[in-house]
């Protein structure tokens, strides 16, 4: 609680009342009471279950969004003193560059890593897409196509999904021949915005009504259709009929179905990770972090990717930061890429050996304008 309830109401009014810190909680000989015990993710909701996982107390909606599968400790039994507190382990970050490539592109605003090691990356300020092979610190092309697009997926069959201006079908580009062709992917009357592909083969696709993007008035949805092109779900509104997005800019998800989406607020660029359970609640919303995000500088997310261990990483452009969440959404720590010299980090991908590839842009003035900066790094701890 803040200074002002503490003096005000719990010690001014309440003479019985007994404050706690509660990270003391469990550490003193009195019974605890869960139902006083108010949650941490969900203020007004009091506990109910110890989560001896998670080291916390829960609400009953902690435990099917959060803790299913965890170690749930009742009242009667965590007062019995059968609960053998842990302490809560502190999470080593570490990023290392393994590799950096030089390219002749301006703004590496898509990338997507084939199974053989090459590699797809889109350039929509050049309107150009490339099928790059990865040397010793180069990308060497093997072809190029002039087009423009505004999201990028690859298959599991290695072709590449993609969206164009005005278009309500997603493309496929067959990665053999070349031949750029429609799918059975349709949105229409929307225009889709960006498209993931996820590991059951299912294509999440964010779309919105067109024309003027801010300030926003039109709809914006996010919609998951099987390999047929068949709808399956579709996210617009939350459960006040409030609208879920301003517009969806980047899509991924967690290996149990939550959606993420980075949504784009304004024409500046600021932005949010919105973050869904596949029923369409809002598990998270990440605005940033108050360490680095502030009205000056501004949180600028653009790349998302989910890590093996289901952790949600998001690129923060002008602020030279990754942004490493929960699978809910909820802060772990940030990491700031300035230190390792990398600049202005645009797109994101997970390499076949479980590296991340940062694709970045150049500034207008940069005297190398046309030679943005692939990384990849080997990561841990998250």
């Amino acid at each position: 609680m803040c200074g002002k309830c503490k003096v005000g109401v719990h010690l001014k009014i309440g003479k019985d009342h007994k404050i706690l810190n509660i990270n003391d909680i469990g550490k003193q000989e009195d019974t605890i009471i869960f139902s006083e015990v108010l949650c941490e993710e969900h203020s007004n909701q009091a506990c109910c279950l110890f989560c001896n996982t998670c080291n916390k107390f829960i609400c009953l909606k902690c435990t099917t969004k959060f803790h299913n599968g965890h170690e749930l400790i009742e009242e009667e039994d965590y007062n019995k003193g059968k609960v053998e507190l842990k302490p809560k382990k502190k999470i080593e970050i570490k990023l290392e560059i393994f590799k950096e490539y030089t390219t002749d592109l301006t703004y590496i605003q898509f990338i997507a890593v084939c199974s053989d090691g090459s590699m797809w990356m889109g350039d929509s300020l050049k309107s150009k897409l490339q099928h790059v092979k990865l040397r010793e610190n180069r990308t060497e092309v093997i072809t190029s196509i002039n087009t423009k697009i505004n999201g990028m997926a690859k298959t599991h069959s290695n072709n590449i999904l993609v969206t164009t201006t005005g278009e309500t079908k997603l493309k496929l580009i067959n990665t053999m021949t070349w031949e750029i062709t429609d799918t059975r992917y349709d949105v229409k009357p929307l225009y889709p915005t960006c498209i993931h592909v996820t590991r059951d083969h299912r294509v999440i696709i964010g779309a919105w009504s067109g024309g003027k993007v801010f300030p926003a008035t039109g709809r914006s949805v996010v919609v998951v259709m099987d390999q047929e092109g068949k709808q399956l779900q579709e996210y617009e509104h939350d459960k006040h009929t409030k609208g879920l997005f301003t517009y969806p800019g980047r899509v991924t998800c967690t290996s149990n179905g939550n959606i993420c989406v980075v949504d784009l607020l304004d024409k500046d660029g600021r932005g949010r990770v919105v973050v869904l359970s596949p029923g369409g609640d809002i598990l998270g919303t990440y605005t940033g972090h108050p360490d680095v995000n502030t009205e000056e500088k501004p949180f600028i997310p653009i790349g998302i990717l989910t890590t093996p261990s289901d952790n949600i990483v998001v690129t923060d452009m002008n602020n030279h930061l990754l942004h490493i969440l929960t699978i809910q959404g909820q802060s772990i720590t940030y990491y700031n890429l300035h230190d390792m010299d990398i600049l202005h980090p645009y797109s994101l991908d997970l390499s076949t050996s479980g590296t991340i590839f940062i694709g970045c842009v150049n500034k207008t003035n940069s005297p190398d304008t046309t030679k943005a900066k692939l990384y990849e790094l080997k990561f841990s701890g998250f």
